[in-house]
């Protein structure tokens, strides 16, 4: 009896590691715990967001960022989130079709029923939305906040003359591919020089769509002394286009003769 209970511990003892290991392997297989965040509403963080959809196995939410309207895709494990800027709004006979392309060259579109994304080489896989949420934003083109790019540099002239403290510069962004036609102005900064002297710093915005590659762009620049036009500038200073600068232009001007 007495070899009999002996065995019976050792038997015992051999199994308990083996126990420990079932406990500890159940114990990473356990589910991940559930989603915290209610991505229906919380899906932009900080951003607006503008719309919701929600598909078999997806969460997107469209969110109005800095630049411009993002896609913020999200699987419904929250695992995975990818965050796409719209490239695309196309009216389609199901709302309107967003497409976007993320950093992974994966092309995602949705509109009120299919999302479709496109994995490079691949066949576009799609899942049916299920629900979709502010459907205002779905059935038109929303506006893109309005891009802006500048041109930056400094007016300075060669003379050794003192400007007096009430003289003011005016600069100007033009379009000036047309010989016959009056330039077409994009921005104009006004700066009033308090004493100050060359160079003065300038900044003028414009919109990058607006920009045609084949029309020509300059920046010119006059000084007033008590309302009146002293100093001009006389030659094109080229930006934006065919290979021009937009930073660090220098526009040089020269002095009006007294009696102009």
């Amino acid at each position: 009896m007495r070899s009999l209970f002996v065995f019976a511990l050792l038997m015992m003892g051999a199994a308990l590691p083996l126990a420990n290991f079932a406990t500890a392997q159940e114990t990473e297989m356990q589910p991940p715990e559930p989603l915290t965040i209610d991505f229906e509403t919380q899906g932009c963080g900080r951003l607006k967001r503008e719309a919701y959809y929600r598909t078999e196995y997806q969460f997107v939410n469209i969110c109005r960022g800095e630049a411009g309207f993002l896609m913020v895709v999200t699987d419904n494990d929250g695992l995975r989130r990818e965050v796409i800027p719209i490239e695309r709004q196309m009216p389609s006979s199901n709302g309107l079709r967003l497409t976007g392309t993320s950093d992974r060259n994966i092309r995602y579109t949705i509109d009120n029923t299919t999302l479709t994304i496109l994995f490079p080489g691949q066949k576009p896989y799609q899942e049916k939305v299920i629900k979709a949420s502010l459907p205002q934003f779905a059935t038109k083109p929303v506006s893109q906040p309005p891009q802006t790019a500048t041109v930056t540099g400094t007016v300075t002239y060669r003379q050794r003359i003192a400007l007096p403290p009430n003289a003011v510069v005016k600069v100007r962004l033009q379009d000036v591919s047309r010989a016959d036609a009056p330039a077409i102005l994009l921005d104009e900064q006004t700066i009033p020089t308090n004493g100050k002297q060359v160079p003065f710093p300038f900044t003028l915005n414009y919109n990058p769509s607006q920009i045609k590659p084949n029309h020509s762009y300059a920046v010119s620049a006059q000084i007033f002394i008590d309302g009146k036009l002293r100093w001009t500038s006389t030659t094109r200073n080229a930006v934006i286009t065919n290979g021009n600068p937009t930073n660090n232009v220098t526009v040089m001007v020269n002095q009006v003769r007294a009696g102009n």
